[in-house]
Order: C-alpha cells, then structure tokens, then sequence
C-alpha cells in the first residue's frame, strides 16, 4: 500500500484555492446547522418529550430539522473526504486548519496552514500540532 501523497512547497500552495473555497462551502454549512439547531432547541424548550409525538403539531418540523442536521453534516463529511482524497488533512474544521505531508532535511513533516493565512509559512513534526509550528 502507498503511504501518503508527499507535497512540495510549491504543490501545496497550487491547492490553496481549493482548499479555502471547500472552507467557504464548509462555513455555509455550518450557518445551517447553527440555524437549524437553533429552531430545534427552540422546539425541544417549547414541547420538551412531547415533541417526538406523532401527535405533536411540531413534529414533523422537528423530524424535518433533525433530516436537515443529518444531511448538513454528511455534506461537512464529504467536503473533508473530497480533501482527504487531494492529500489534505483536515485538523480542524471550525477554525480552518489543515496539514499536508511534506519533507524537510529528509524528515516527513507537515505543511500547516490555517484559513487567512496567504501561503503556507510554517511546518510541523507530524507527531506534534499546530501549537508547535515553526515559521519555513
């Protein structure tokens, strides 16, 4: 089995485009759930156990939300595999943080880099996080 897809400095930066443009996808996402959660806890204060009740007059948007919170984070959960596919690791997807392998004085580390920043311009140990960059 192949190990990981090795990026250069260069190789990397060339994904940058796609790699912010899935966070945006990500970011509207995550309005969505914010909203939908938002009705259902609404619901769940209004109705408490009684929401689940066929006979609920809420129900079935209950039903319709949790639908909604299902298929939104299956959407997040394909966005982070269609970026694992290019060889990015996604470390945290809130913040936009990612890593991509690399090598270094023959070492393989990773590439950091978090949403807002140009290019990447730090690295890591791949046994160490973000906290433990160090500038290229």
């Amino acid at each position: 089995m192949a190990g990981p897809r090795v990026f250069t400095i260069e190789e990397a930066e060339q994904l940058l485009p796609d790699i912010d443009a899935a966070f945006e996808e990500v970011d509207e996402l995550r309005e969505t759930l914010r909203t939908a959660k938002l009705k259902l806890s609404t619901l769940e204060m209004i109705w408490g156990p009684a929401l689940q009740n066929d006979d609920c007059p809420d129900h079935k948007e209950a039903a319709a939300l949790f639908e909604q919170l299902r298929d939104t984070q299956e959407e997040v959960a394909g966005i982070v595999q269609r970026l694992s596919t290019m060889g990015v690791v996604v470390k945290d997807v809130a913040s936009g943080l990612v890593d991509l392998y690399h090598v270094r004085d023959g070492r393989l580390v990773y590439l950091c880099w978090k949403r807002g920043e140009d290019n990447f311009i730090a690295w890591h140990h791949v046994d160490e996080g973000f906290a433990s960059r160090q500038a290229l």
